[in-house]
């Protein structure tokens, strides 16, 4: 077993695809399925699946893919820690983010890091809420922007924004600029995130309180596909700014404050567990910084800073 090995592992494991990761890691496919044969064989162990959703691991190699993710990490921090003697930080980041906060954050946040760290590659995953907080624990990501995270042991989550929600609509649907009720909501199709999601779930117990049925039309993982089925007219959706602050600047959708109480807390989540780079600290320092400085200058709207004290902070480089 070599470090090679891990990697292309690892790779195929993420993506789900032999032919994809073979892309990825510039290999030819044929090259990569020997590498992955070779481990099993070495292992005495089967470690990945075909199936119909893709190449899926199996116990052992869910086992091994987290350790050869830690082992990767060391690796790297390894590098970056020479390197910063040499006076330069560097490695690879991976951040985990809702689509939504994706929007507002990811491309800002890797301009800043090029600018501060240059050595450091920063990586965007942009995953369902619900799947964020896994992926910090298994280590597939280095930390995340988590929408309430339910924080399990061996998690450290750090409150960070309350971002209120909004309903969405096509512009031609609703002239009235006044907050709408959950009456008037009701009335509208919806097309909402995919259960398991907290903001789902608020909403649906919103109008169980009231006993009003709704009209579910659809629902999808991310806000990349409850956007756009808004803006083509097809439903209304509720989400935050940062989900569609693009669309309602270019006038494309409308938003229209609630009647009633709707928000979601944003935090930081880090793994107690696992190990935490240099490069990961920076980044996730300059991170903390921008998303509330974008707050503070009215950039990121229907939200707030939370956590200004600084007493629960994830500790940063």
């Amino acid at each position: 077993m070599n470090l090679r090995q891990l990697n292309y592992f690892t790779r195929i494991v993420e993506t789900q695809n032999m032919t994809r990761a073979a892309e990825m890691l510039h290999i030819a496919q044929p090259a990569l399925s020997q590498q992955v044969t070779s481990l099993e064989e070495e292992l005495g162990v089967k470690l990945l699946n075909r199936t119909a959703r893709g190449m899926l691991a199996t116990e052992e190699g869910e086992l091994l893919y987290q350790h050869a993710r830690a082992i990767l990490r060391q690796v790297d921090n390894t590098r970056a820690l020479i390197s910063r003697k040499q006076g330069l930080i560097s490695g690879t980041v991976s951040i985990g983010m809702a689509s939504s906060t994706a929007k507002m954050l990811a491309l800002r946040l890797i301009d800043l890091l090029r600018e501060r760290h240059p050595a450091i590659v920063l990586e965007i995953v942009d995953v369902p809420s619900a799947d964020l907080t896994s992926m910090v624990m298994q280590g597939r990501v280095d930390f995340a922007l988590a929408p309430d995270p339910k924080k399990p042991k061996g998690m450290r989550c750090e409150p960070l924004l309350i971002e209120d929600l909004y309903l969405f609509t096509h512009p031609s649907l609703r002239q009235d600029s006044g907050p709408v009720s959950l009456e008037e909501m009701a009335l509208h199709p919806l097309v909402l995130p995919s259960l398991p999601n907290t903001l789902r779930s608020r909403i649906e117990h919103a109008f169980l309180q009231r006993h009003l049925p709704y009209h579910l039309l659809a629902e999808a993982s991310t806000s990349a596909i409850l956007i756009p089925a808004v803006k083509a007219g097809i439903a209304t959706t509720v989400l935050p700014y940062s989900a569609g602050h693009e669309e309602v600047q270019l006038g494309s959708i409308a938003m229209h404050p609630l009647a009633f109480e709707l928000s979601r807390e944003i935090c930081l989540c880090v793994s107690e567990t696992l190990p935490v780079s240099v490069a990961t600290r920076e980044a996730l320092g300059l991170c903390r910084r921008l998303a509330r400085d974008l707050v503070i200058q009215g950039i990121w709207q229907g939200c707030r800073v939370i956590g200004q004290s600084g007493a629960h902070q994830i500790p940063a480089g």
